[in-house]
């Protein structure tokens, strides 16, 4: 159930000069993360997300003509997915990665692509520093390309437009909004009420939406404007 509470607020905005970026708290994907987010942009080549575990596998979202391309080695060889059309059209689109098993999962405003993936190789074990980049990587990766494991992510077209809505889990655990490190290139920052106070209950997930703020209940046993009311409640009132 999602319930519209209050006014719309954009999460952030990138300028798309040579040097802009967005860098986040470290993402691990084991076998069973997800990330998610929505973009605007009218750019049709784009780099929207970028991470590796310091060796030789890495995750890589861009935009190529419009398209959302996944572009990802865990160690068995180099696998593309690829979602969407038009997706520089200045309007919103939801992306999201997701890891099952040997699954792994592009999803681009809820249409599906799959695919198996037998390597499962992202080691972010002794990494104190694995961080993910949005929009684009800071101009010192220039000088040091051996230690990205896809190095030409350095030259892709920088992402100019907007971001909101960043959630992500690691090996399974909650649902949680990442920490923004350090950026560059950003037009302007609107006041997140997300984050200034979460008005939604019982681990509900506070969702900005061009309407409104608004409560996902789905993934939870409550429902009501806030996720207030939980499943007992709400199944003795209707037995």
């Amino acid at each position: 159930m999602f319930v519209i509470l209050t006014r719309s607020c954009l999460g952030f905005n990138l300028d798309g000069s040579p040097g802009s970026y967005a860098k986040f708290d470290h993402w691990e994907p084991c076998i069973n993360g997800s990330l998610s987010f929505e973009f605007k942009t009218d750019r049709p080549n784009a780099l929207l997300f970028y991470i590796d575990d310091g060796h030789s596998s890495f995750f890589e979202l861009k935009l190529v003509a419009g398209i959302a391309r996944l572009r990802l080695n865990l160690g068995d060889g180099t696998v593309i997915l690829s979602a969407g059309q038009s997706l520089n059209d200045q309007q919103w689109h939801k992306v999201e990665i997701r890891r099952d098993g040997e699954q792994t999962t592009l999803t681009v405003d809820k249409i599906e692509h799959t695919r198996t993936l037998h390597g499962n190789k992202f080691d972010t074990n002794n990494i104190t520093d694995l961080y993910f980049f949005i929009g684009g990587l800071p101009n010192d990766y220039d000088q040091k390309l051996t230690s990205l494991a896809l190095p030409s992510v350095v030259f892709e077209p920088k992402f100019r437009g907007s971001i909101r809505n960043l959630f992500y889990s690691s090996c399974a655990g909650p649902v949680e909004r990442p920490t923004m490190i350090n950026h560059d290139g950003i037009l302007s920052s609107d006041e997140d009420l997300c984050e200034r106070g979460n008005p939604c209950l019982n681990g509900g997930m506070c969702l900005t939406t061009d309407d409104g703020l608004m409560c996902d209940c789905t993934r939870l046993e409550f429902e009501g404007d806030r996720c207030e009311i939980g499943e007992l409640y709400f199944n003795f009132f209707i037995f």
